[in-house]
Order: C-alpha cells, then sequence, then structure tokens
C-alpha cells in the first residue's frame, strides 16, 4: 500500500500542475481576443456615450481578462481612456463587455473627439493632423489568478478605426 504522504504530494502535483496548465492556456487564448464596436460604428465621439464593446473568443481554449481598454493620444496627450470590466468567453464565443470613458476634461474631449472625426470623415473642416492621433490598446489578465499579464498593442488613429469597426471571427 501507498504511503499516504506519497499520494498527498502526487495529489499536490496533480493540482499545481493542472493550475499552470490552465493559468497557460488562458494566457494564449487570451492574445487571440478580439473586441469591436456595437453596429459598426466607431467614430472617436461616440466612445464619450457609448458603453460596450463586443468581444470575440476565436480559439477553441476558454479565454478570461480583468479589463480591456484603450486610450487615445493626440501629439502626445492623454484624451482619455475607455475601459471595461472583466470577462470570460468560453470557446467560439463571443459576448459583450460593459465600460466606461474618463478623461481629465471631458468637455476638451468631446470638442476634440468632433474635430478628429471630421478630420478621419474627409470633411475637413478642422487642421487637425491625424498622423498625430495614437490609441493604446491593454488587455490585462492574470497568471495562476495572481500574476498580472498584460498586453500591449499601439495603432495609429485610422488602424484603430478600421481594427475596431472590422467584424470578429464570431461575426463572419
Amino acid at each position: 500500500m501507498a504511503n499516504r504522504h506519497t499520494i498527498i504530494v502526487i495529489a499536490s502535483i496533480i493540482v499545481i500542475a493542472g493550475s499552470l496548465g490552465y493559468s497557460s492556456v488562458n494566457a494564449i487564448s487570451a492574445h487571440g481576443l478580439e473586441f469591436s464596436w456595437p453596429g459598426k460604428s466607431f467614430d472617436f465621439l461616440s466612445v464619450m456615450t457609448d458603453k460596450t464593446v463586443n468581444v470575440c473568443n476565436p480559439s477553441g481554449l476558454p479565454a478570461s481578462f480583468s479589463k480591456y481598454s484603450f486610450t487615445i493620444f493626440y501629439d502626445g496627450n492623454d484624451l482619455g481612456t475607455f475601459s471595461t470590466g472583466r470577462g470570460g468567453l468560453g470557446p467560439n464565443s463571443d459576448g459583450v463587455v460593459f465600460g466606461k470613458f474618463e478623461s481629465g476634461d471631458d468637455r476638451m474631449a468631446s470638442l476634440f473627439f468632433s474635430f478628429l472625426d471630421t478630420e478621419t470623415g474627409g470633411t475637413d473642416v478642422t487642421r487637425i493632423n491625424t498622423d498625430k492621433i495614437k490609441v493604446t490598446t491593454q488587455l490585462e489578465s492574470t497568471i495562476l489568478w495572481v500574476v498580472p499579464h498584460i498586453i500591449t498593442q499601439e495603432y495609429s488613429g485610422v488602424e484603430f478605426i478600421n481594427m475596431i469597426n472590422k467584424p470578429t471571427s464570431c461575426e463572419k
């Protein structure tokens, strides 16, 4: 008969290995998450009024995250950040997460976003240089439910609009 301590050690190893394996799977599948704006109608001014973002997990593995956010910059100045809460998705599934826009000055951000939208829309009523718009996204999750894991990507303003308005793999 096996020693009682040996059984406890083997069971502990199995639990630890399972936790590491599941946590690693989440870190891998989180890289594949796709985000899109509801109705494919993203423009910069919409971040101040819209409160949801669609999320798609096209992988065959479950994925979860603690926060998704994007920060809009113009000429290096932070105009504000749209942040969501946590979310979890099963394999090959989609969902909606709720978010909120925060800015140091909402009035200035709304005015500037309306200028950016007219410029990126091609109406050219302002003298805004669209090459100076940058958007940084962050997807935050954890490994072993404790160690932070952050995926950061940077886009030009036009690249971000195209990415966030593109249909996700779940919608095709």
